[in-house]
């Protein structure tokens, strides 16, 4: 063999085709899909049956809470729609008299009995002075009147004119009295009349200002001339409110104008009575001694003035008719207040004073009984929990009780789930630093488990 021979390359005797794809896989670099393991593996089974398993799991507690949470709110209903109610005491005055002094603030714990506000009026004192007055002069009379019985028959004629003088005084007296009931009624009516102007004088004012009040919000005033409109309608209100108070004080007028027309017509009569007795003679001694009587009953009548003055003096006095807060408070110094008019109020915080009025569906209440326990959240102490019980459950719905109920005869019938009203107490030892107060919201939760 040659050099040429044996340096030329080995031939292969397969095609050309088939070279060329050998070639072409022993180049080929193996895929991710070659590496990825085989589903039917034995680790990917045991994870599938693992999350299998863990699913079953939650499942099973999920149904179990859920079951529970059903169970419970089923037999636990509960409504936000409450609130706190409580028994606040109204202190007014008893008399017309001027704020002297305010012993009290908002806020303050008084107890019963306790000076609250202090009032002032000489004329009180000045009554008094006069009452025991007349006390003293009644017991004089009635003195006189035991002293003179033994000289009755030498003084007859002095009383007959001493009698006839004092009916011509009664009889005035009576025409006196007759024309201040005239006069009284007079002013009632005049009263009355100026009334009916302030009242039309508002219903004019709040015209206007229902008017201005739509051009306001129209941009066509401003504000301020807005607040001018709303004052004349207060202005005009608080006029009204003053000529009412003005004609029930001119009927009171008259009331006591007519009983001091009853008084000097009896009185007119008695005299007239004691004239004739006198005319007559007779037993002088015996008649005295109906003038002694009379004289006891004037004594006994005094003395009545008298206390009434003193008791008026004491109601100078306002005083705590319960221990409680104060609050509303109004009264100022210098102030002139009226009687029965209102000038704080004292709200007890105890547990026996205070309750929550609760508002249930009428879906919800199947299960109520008196004496059921309850739980309390009051919104202003989230967090905290306070125990009641259910005391009273309103004999009909709070529609029935509305100004226009409901008449399901008229117009369309459209189903509106009713509310009923639901009255509870609070434990006893439940708010020991007596946090709860009157017109909190609360949301109550009735436990109907025991029924």
């Amino acid at each position: 063999m040659t050099q040429l021979e044996t340096d030329s390359p080995v031939t292969d005797d397969r095609p050309v085709e088939e070279l060329d794809q050998s070639h072409q896989s022993a180049d080929r670099k193996p895929s991710n899909a070659d590496s990825t393991p085989d589903p039917s593996s034995p680790e990917k089974r045991k994870r599938q049956r693992w999350f299998f398993l863990i699913g079953i799991i939650v499942l099973l507690i999920g149904g179990v809470f859920g079951w529970r949470w059903w169970q419970h709110q089923r037999t636990h209903p509960s409504t936000d729609n409450a609130q706190i109610k409580g028994h606040p005491s109204p202190v007014a005055a008893k008399i017309n008299a001027t704020v002297q002094q305010v012993l009290v603030r908002d806020g303050d714990y008084v107890e019963a009995g306790q000076t609250l506000v202090i009032l002032e009026d000489h004329d009180l004192t000045l009554k008094a002075r006069q009452a025991e007055a007349n006390l003293a002069s009644a017991q004089a009379q009635l003195k006189s009147a035991k002293d003179t019985v033994p000289y009755t028959s030498q003084t007859n004629q002095a009383q007959v004119r001493q009698s006839q003088s004092q009916v011509a005084a009664d009889e005035a007296a009576v025409t006196a009295a007759q024309a201040t009931v005239v006069q009284a009624q007079a002013t009632v009516k005049t009263n009355q009349a100026k009334v009916d102007q302030a009242q039309a004088t508002l219903t004019d004012n709040q015209t206007t200002f229902q008017r201005y009040e739509a051009v306001y919000k129209e941009g066509g005033i401003s504000a301020q001339q807005l607040d001018s409109y709303r004052t004349n309608v207060k202005t005009a209100q608080a006029n009204v409110a003053a000529a009412r108070q003005t004609v029930e004080q001119s009927v009171a007028d008259v009331g006591n104008a007519q009983a001091q027309l009853q008084k000097a017509i009896a009185q007119a009569e008695a005299t007239k009575a004691q004239l004739v007795q006198n005319q007559v003679g007779g037993q002088q001694v015996g008649i005295k001694q109906d003038d002694q009587q009379q004289y006891q009953a004037q004594v006994k009548q005094q003395t009545a003035n008298l206390a009434l003055a003193r008791q008026q003096i004491k109601y100078l006095l306002i005083k705590a008719p319960v221990s409680g807060y104060v609050g509303n408070l109004t009264a100022q110094v210098g102030q002139r207040v009226q009687a029965e008019q209102p000038m704080l109020s004292l709200v007890p915080l105890y547990l026996d004073r205070i309750y929550v009025d609760a508002n249930f569906k009428e879906t919800a209440i199947r299960n109520f009984r008196i004496g059921q326990p309850t739980e309390v959240r009051v919104d202003a102490y989230p967090g905290q929990v306070f125990r009641a019980t259910i005391a009273g459950i309103s004999p009909a719905t709070g529609a029935t009780y509305a100004l226009l109920p409901p008449d399901n005869a008229t117009g369309n019938y459209n189903k509106v789930v009713q509310w009923v009203p639901i009255r509870l107490t609070f434990q006893p030892d439940t708010d020991p630093q007596h946090k709860l107060r009157a017109g909190l919201s609360v949301t109550v939760t009735v436990d109907t488990s025991g029924k």
